[in-house]
């Protein structure tokens, strides 16, 4: 072999390393520390853990609500906590509904080293949907999730018609492979868009999942309960087009509230009242639960 050649074999070996990397970091981020508490804004909390069905136990809150109406299990996102989630579960608590919030495998307080970004997580929705049950055997059981958390109820509704009573999913992706691509050009342009396109493939022995079954569409498609999106219209970390495809594909009991002008997963901070008025009507409509004020 020539020093041409020699210089392709390294190049290419430091590519598919460079890969290998950003799969491996992708799916093991560091994790963020708890900086809000449903308590520290005002309503009751109580620390609970519990185990998923790979035997990893999983920290949370639970707020209980006065005489509750419903109970809400709150998902949050990518690289977060249940803290994301503690505003949303005192407003609801406010509501008359209670909540269970949580940290997803990996992050938070509880057990696992890597993140599936939605897709194994699933498997922890059902964890906590037992909770739930557990502590409210008859009352409607609500998913509320953002971003990761959003796909991650997505396809644990997928796999189970009679996990939950309704589901607000905020700011989804569709596709995790088309968000990842997404989610490359935000950070670096095309460039790097097309530099690390091929991260899906190559890392799946690393990540531990096929990222090509993470398919947000096709689970709502069989869900079995009313859906409502929210997603900014100015979102550029997963684009608009994740909801309108979302929307197109999952089926008559999907519906869409866009956000105007707002970004990836803002709407609960810079719009709430818009935010909360969206999640009220649409427990009124499909739930019959009259709630907020």
């Amino acid at each position: 072999m020539g020093s041409v050649g020699i210089a392709i074999l390294i190049a290419a070996l430091l590519y598919l390393g460079l890969l290998l990397l950003v799969g491996y970091v992708a799916t093991r981020p560091p994790r963020s520390p708890l900086f809000l508490s449903p308590a520290a804004l005002g309503v009751p909390m109580e620390d609970v853990t519990f185990t998923n069905s790979e035997g990893q136990t999983l920290g949370g809150w639970w707020v209980p609500a006065e005489s509750p109406k419903a109970v809400a299990v709150l998902l949050h996102g990518y690289v977060m906590n249940r803290s994301e989630n503690a505003s949303v579960a005192a407003e609801l608590c406010r509501w008359g509904i209670s909540c269970l919030l949580f940290d997803f495998r990996a992050c938070g307080k509880s057990d696992g080293t890597r993140t599936t970004i939605g897709w194994e997580e699933r498997k922890d929705v059902f964890a906590a949907v037992e909770l739930a049950r557990q502590r409210h055997p008859d009352l409607p059981i609500l998913l509320i999730g953002s971003s990761m958390g959003a796909a991650a109820a997505a396809f644990a509704l997928g796999e189970r018609d009679d996990l939950a009573t309704c589901a607000i999913l905020d700011s989804s992706y569709s596709s995790l492979v088309g968000a990842t691509l997404g989610w490359w050009r935000w950070l670096g342009g095309r460039l790097l868009e097309v530099l690390l396109a091929p991260v899906a493939v190559v890392a799946i022995p690393i990540a531990g999942f096929n990222p090509f079954r993470a398919d947000v569409a096709r689970s709502l498609a069989r869900a079995n309960c009313p859906v409502l999106l929210i997603h900014g219209t100015r979102d550029d970390l997963v684009r608009p087009e994740h909801a309108k495809r979302n929307l197109a594909l999952g089926g008559p009991r999907v519906r869409l509230e866009w956000m105007e002008g707002v970004g990836h997963s803002e709407a609960r901070w810079a719009e709430p009242e818009r935010f909360y008025e969206r999640i009220r009507d649409f427990l009124s409509d499909v739930g019959g639960l009259e709630v907020g004020g």
